[in-house]
């Protein structure tokens, strides 16, 4: 009976224990078993959705095909062109029938908008026949036809590859990454295809569409190489099997011509048929891989959704086993996957953060600010506000990482970003955008401050030394600052131009600030045009060795010849030496230039004197980039030897500037050119240092007095000073003197007075293109002196 009484009192604290973990577990469990449940009808919704993006892929497809195809229309305008476009038109249609069929009834399940997306999608497809109407009228410039199924297409590409309900990091958003990737990587291969038909079938060449056709490669490039870092092996191969491809290699090949033709048009032999047809063909076999990724993607969907099942079976007899458990065991289990839960979202919480912040300074990285800027310049637009984006460059930063390292630099970042946050406010965006760049967006009222006030503020923020431990760190800044309105077409143009102003204020020591011209861009641009131009002129055979006489002042009779250059651009015209020189020097062009003037100057030359006209000698300038080249004396001598012109027949002429950049380095090159036995002369004598001592260090010949000089001989000012003296000095060191730019017979007959026994310039003849200057030499040659009117 004890045993009875013990047993009944008992029975209570078992029924507790029992009951306890059992009412602990069933909760978590349903809530599991629930989870489970979701996950699979999310996995069922996953399918419906990837079925659906099957039936974008093909309206997709139609719509590139009539896109490009409206495109060709409008530039080459056209039969073939029309029955494509005719053909395109017709498949459109038809997809769009299918795909509308296909939403009709469509439950995404996630909110309003989705269906503002769709319905989105519908408008625009329904403004299909008034673009298509603009298309037949031919009313279109080829480029405008692209926002609207360009918009289209994109709109589609993100209903097909953005499912609602898939975590972030797993195997499946891994494959959707891979797919979107993948589909936009085929979207600029569409781009690419109209743009290169409007390229090759326009009537001329339009800047505006290579230069879109130029990022629709570069993209489509950028895309690619993300596509092959995340997609299987199978996929990699798949893609290498298209690029092998007889249609793909011809693609390349032509794309390869078009870019290294350049701006100035596309090349002959390529077709605008022939090119759509190739890429188009490319586009089929792209997407036969677009089909392999969607049925990967059901493929996951599927074994997830059945994982799914499987999980809440084996769940529910968990459930069952771990009612059999002690609550100890229950709580410990609970605790766990709710410290999981926890990491799992913290975890995320931290990888979206980091996503759109410097985790450094905690600013906005460039990604994050440029959509906060789109939204600023979107509303600036919206209220006829302004705005000011400031873009601020450390200079020196790269030397603090290097001597005081990473540790170091880091603080200094980071104080130099508490710095502009505290200077700019709540109300104004500040970020890192690179290593060493910051960048503000001011708008509204803010924006109206002087602009001079703002730059002094953010370069202030560098003024304070930034002490690091013991260091005191002082750096300097570059401040670029672009004003709007007006504003860019996008944020990557506004981004451009900040960064074009920041190297503008490199260029300004003192200021460091530089506020966006956009006349100074336009210049900037027409000057790499230029430069573009120039390293083709030579193989274009736009260069032109003209030559200038060189006569006694006594008898008028020709000695010499100096070599001179000319550039007929052939939409420039005559391009002026003192434009195009100083280019050739800063891009190194000189050099190939150089040797040119020197080759062609010494072979014409031996051609002359070998007809008779006279014991001849030349004079060819030297660009200092040429004076300090390794090689010099080497070209000069193979220049001699190829031509058989005696070396006394060729004069080097050296600038003072050119010398005096290192004295003792010209001094060693003019030596051993002298020991060939050329002659060697100072251009541009008494503009520059014009000093006995260093003249008596070098083994020069002759000195060329500088037009500027000659030029005031007529009057009493300090140019007729610098001329005599410079005949003095020519006199006590038994130099030649060549005088430049006489105009006059008053400048010829002072020189002359003065025992000046060479001079050149327009009184005896201009710069002769060689056919005139043989006429000119043959004269000259039966007796004919120059000096009574000018030549040329």
């Amino acid at each position: 009976m004890d045993s009875a009484r013990s047993m009944d009192s008992l029975r209570g604290p078992m029924i507790g224990v029992i009951l306890i973990p059992v009412l602990a577990l069933l909760p978590l469990a349903g809530t599991l078993l629930v989870e489970r449940g979701m996950e699979a009808r999310r996995m069922d919704r996953l399918m419906e959705h990837v079925a659906l993006a099957a039936g974008v892929r093909t309206l997709v497809e139609a719509l590139q095909a009539e896109r490009g195809a409206s495109v060709g229309y409008l530039s080459v305008r056209d039969q073939a062109f029309r029955r494509i476009l005719g053909e395109a038109r017709a498949a459109t249609d038809a997809q769009v029938e299918s795909f509308l069929q296909r939403i009709r009834g469509f439950d995404l399940a996630v909110g309003p908008d989705r269906a503002d997306w769709l319905d989105a999608i519908r408008d625009d497809l329904e403004g299909l026949a008034q673009h298509r109407g603009e298309v037949d009228r031919l009313a279109l410039h080829p480029l405008e036809i692209l926002p609207p199924y360009t918009r289209l297409v994109r709109q589609l590409v993100l209903l097909a590859s953005s499912v609602p309900g898939v975590d972030d990091g797993g195997a499946l958003y891994a494959r959707l990454d891979a797919y979107r990737t993948f589909l936009l990587m085929r979207e600029y291969a569409g781009l690419e295809r109209a743009l290169g038909t409007a390229w090759i079938g326009g009537a001329a060449p339009d800047p505006l569409v290579f230069r879109r056709y130029v990022e629709a490669v570069s993209v489509q490039d950028f895309l690619r190489t993300q596509f092959l870092a995340m997609t299987p092996d199978s996929r990699r191969r798949d893609l290498e099997a298209v690029e092998g491809t007889p249609a793909h290699q011809e693609l390349l090949a032509a794309r390869s011509a078009i870019l290294n033709q350049g701006a100035a048009g596309p090349p002959a032999y390529l077709g605008p048929v022939r090119w759509f047809r190739v890429s188009s063909e490319r586009l089929r076999h792209l997407s036969g891989i677009e089909m392999g990724l969607t049925q990967g993607l059901l493929d996951e969907a599927r074994t997830m959704r059945e994982r799914a099942q499987a999980q809440r079976w084996l769940l529910g007899g968990a459930v069952l086993m771990l009612l059999v458990l002690t609550t100890a065991l229950s709580a410990v289990i609970a605790r766990r996957l709710l410290r999981r839960e926890r990491e799992r979202r913290d975890h995320v919480r931290r990888i979206e953060y980091l996503a759109h912040h410097d985790p450094l300074t905690d600013l906005p990285n460039r990604r994050h600010f440029a959509r906060i800027l789109q939204v600023h310049m979107e509303a600036a637009r919206a209220s006829g506000g302004g705005l000011a984006l400031c873009l601020l460059d450390l200079e020196g930063f790269s030397e603090v990482n290097r001597i005081w390292g990473e540790e170091t630099a880091d603080r200094v970042l980071k104080e130099i970003a508490d710095r502009l946050v505290a200077l700019a406010g709540p109300a104004v965006p500040v970020a890192r955008i690179y290593g060493d760049q910051f960048a503000l967006c001011v708008s509204g009222e803010a924006q109206g401050a002087d602009v001079e006030g703002l730059t002094d503020g953010v370069l202030g923020v560098l003024d304070p030394p930034i002490r690091v431990g013991q260091r005191l760190i002082e750096l300097r800044g570059n401040l670029g600052v672009v004003l709007c309105p007006p504003f860019p077409e996008t944020v990557s143009d506004l981004m451009a131009d900040a960064v074009f102003a920041v190297d503008q204020a490199k260029a300004e020591p003192v200021q460091r600030r530089q506020v966006f011209d956009p006349e100074r861009m336009r210049r900037h641009a027409e000057q790499a045009r230029l430069d573009q131009d120039l390293e083709r002129a030579l193989e274009r055979g736009e260069l032109e060795v003209h030559y200038q006489p060189q006569v006694e002042l006594d008898s008028g009779r020709v000695t010499r010849l100096e070599a001179l250059l000319r550039w007929h651009h052939p939409q420039r015209g005559a391009v002026s030496p003192a434009v195009f020189i100083p280019r050739a020097e800063a891009t190194g062009a000189i050099i190939a230039i150089g040797d040119f003037v020197l080759q062609s100057a010494c072979r014409q030359l031996r051609r002359w004197r070998d007809r008779g006209l006279g014991d001849l000698s030349v004079a060819v300038n030297l660009s200092t980039v040429q004076l300090y080249q390794a090689d010099l004396v080497a070209r000069v001598r193979r220049a001699l030897e190829e031509s058989g012109l005696p070396a006394p027949a060729l004069e080097l002429e050296i600038t003072e500037t050119g010398i005096m950049q290192d004295l003792e380095m010209a001094r060693e090159v003019m030596q051993d050119l002298r020991a060939l036995g050329v002659r060697l002369s100072v251009d541009d004598f008494g503009t520059g240092y014009s000093s006995l001592a260093y003249l008596t260090r070098l083994p020069v010949q002759i000195l060329k007095l500088d037009r500027s000089f000659v030029a005031d001989l007529e009057g009493s000012g300090e140019g007729r000073k610098v001329a005599e003296a410079v005949l003095g000095l020519a006199e006590s060191l038994s130099l030649e003197v060549v005088a430049e730019g006489i105009e006059t017979t008053a400048q010829a007959d002072w020189l002359r007075q003065r025992a000046c026994a060479l001079g050149q310039g327009f009184l005896y003849a201009r710069p002769l293109p060689p056919e005139a200057c043989a006429s000119l030499l043959t004269g000259a040659a039966r007796g004919h002196p120059l000096g009574e009117a000018p030549v040329g």
